[in-house]
């Protein structure tokens, strides 16, 4: 995220009478038209359209000495679906986080098969036994179509083609939101419906999130050292889905240990520097020394969050959620405790947290939990708030901050509901002023329109 905050537009009572009138003229037009027998003008919303890659992504991450991304993507509204055609397979992707994470994986698995086509290692693992002499890395593309085919991943998280909609989807539910008449929430009997209805949605059960968790997770039993410095070596998450890197890991790993004698080896991962995601990630897990035993970095976790005043049933849930590997886990805790204890709203951070069901949609809070970790380097921040469901901030300045980490946001019903008359849902936890929706990827012209038709200054890929 850039060092800069775009400030919004002013929220005057003046626009919103004049916005009511809108919408009391609209509602009487409907009302005239069913009553002639003429249907009624519905609410729009978007199909998200057929994207090409080539017009979305930079160069380096559209195509490499590894891999080419199909210049055709599709979108749920929130998330890109891409499809990597690689040098080591085949592999379908959702979101562009997770693609530069991809992609600095195949510059991994390319070095793992520098390092497994020499003769040193042909002799480490003659004499490591032949049970354990694997194809080489650059015979595994089978391998590699198989595991990226959700079909017949199983339960494992990149088996599920979810995304962020799942998580939107719960969002606009939890607000109740009757997107047909966005603003009708003026009426004081919308609002006493609404505050029943928030009632309503902070009593959500968490044992429910936990066995879609499980579900949809994977069990991380650990590495031992050795294998986890080779993790730390190829600057890549020990926990990641992609198991042709994680087998290939473990199996140089393996070999090594049998043999005694540690491979000389050292990696010109020179193109990682390029790829975003990728490179920050690994910066972070250096510094907050994530190639430790997960147990250890359990046990910061929890304690980072109890010192934070989250409750221990929060801390449970949100530290037993598979959706989270031990590193996204602690990538959140970071970052919530550099805010600090003094800002309040940590609970309601962990509390939406907690619905992600799978590995995109876990990914969207490490990236709102970094924004807004940047976002009090610059600006005071005066509470966390949680009423679009979708976790926020109001500074000291009186501004509302809600980042989106999405790829391409269209107008869907979910988003028109979760924006439903967000300004008095908010006030309603802290007053504010003006109002900056960030995205970081895109915005369409019809979301741009309708979030500013409410008020909002909109920027985008400022994540």
């Amino acid at each position: 995220m850039k060092k800069t905050l775009i400030s919004g537009c002013t929220w005057g009572r003046r626009s919103f009478l004049q916005m009511a009138v809108g919408i009391t003229a609209g509602l009487a037009s409907t009302i005239s038209l069913a009553s002639t027998g003429y249907a009624a003008p519905k609410q729009q919303f978007e199909t998200p359209p057929v994207l090409s890659a080539v017009k979305l992504l930079p160069p380096q991450l559209l195509k490499g000495p590894y891999h080419t991304v199909n210049d055709r993507i599709t979108s749920d509204g929130y998330f890109n679906n891409y499809r990597i055609e690689s040098t080591f397979g085949v592999f379908e992707v959702e979101g562009q986080q997770l693609l530069e994470t991809r992609v600095g994986e195949l510059v991994a698995l390319a070095e793992l098969d520098k390092l497994t086509s020499t003769s040193v290692f042909g002799d480490a693992a003659y004499k490591a036994g032949k049970g354990l002499v694997l194809a080489p890395v650059n015979v595994v593309k089978k391998t590699a179509k198989i595991v990226s085919d959700p079909k017949k991943m199983g339960d494992t998280l990149s088996a599920i083609p979810e995304g962020a909609e799942k998580l939107f989807s719960w969002a606009y539910r939890q607000g109740k939101g009757a997107v047909n008449a966005v603003g009708g929430a003026f009426s004081s009997d919308d609002s006493k419906d609404e505050k029943k209805k928030e009632g309503e949605s902070s009593s959500v059960s968490i044992s429910g999130t936990l066995d879609q968790g499980a579900k949809f997770g994977l069990d991380y039993i650990g590495y031992n050292k050795n294998q986890r410095e080779w993790f730390r070596k190829l600057k890549i998450n020990p926990y990641t889905t992609n198991e042709t890197l994680r087998g290939e890991v473990v199996r140089v790993a393996t070999i090594e240990t049998t043999v005694g004698t540690a491979f000389k080896f050292v990696p010109g991962l020179g193109l990682l520097g390029e790829l975003g995601t990728f490179n920050r990630w690994y910066e972070r897990a250096e510094k907050l020394s994530l190639y430790e035993d997960p147990e250890e970095i359990r046990k910061k976790n929890k304690k980072g969050l109890q010192a934070l005043g989250v409750p221990d049933e929060l801390v449970t849930a949100f530290l037993d959620n598979k959706a989270y590997t031990p590193w996204t886990r602690r990538f959140i805790t970071a970052s919530l405790t550099t805010i600090g204890p003094k800002v309040p709203g940590h609970s309601d951070f962990i509390r939406a947290a907690c619905q992600a069901t799978n590995e995109p949609s876990a990914l969207y809070f490490v990236s709102v939990a970094e924004s807004l970790e940047n976002l009090s380097s610059i600006m005071r921040i005066k509470k966390i708030v949680s009423s679009l469901h979708l976790p926020a901030a109001v500074t000291q300045e009186g501004t509302l901050y809600v980042p989106l980490s999405v790829d391409y946001l269209f107008w869907t019903e979910a988003v028109a509901g979760i924006f439903k008359d967000f300004k008095g849902r908010v006030m309603k936890e802290a007053s504010f002023s003006s109002a900056d929706i960030v995205v970081r990827g895109h915005v369409s012209p019809l979301a741009r329109k309708m979030l500013e038709s409410m008020g909002a200054r909109v920027s985008e890929g400022h994540l």
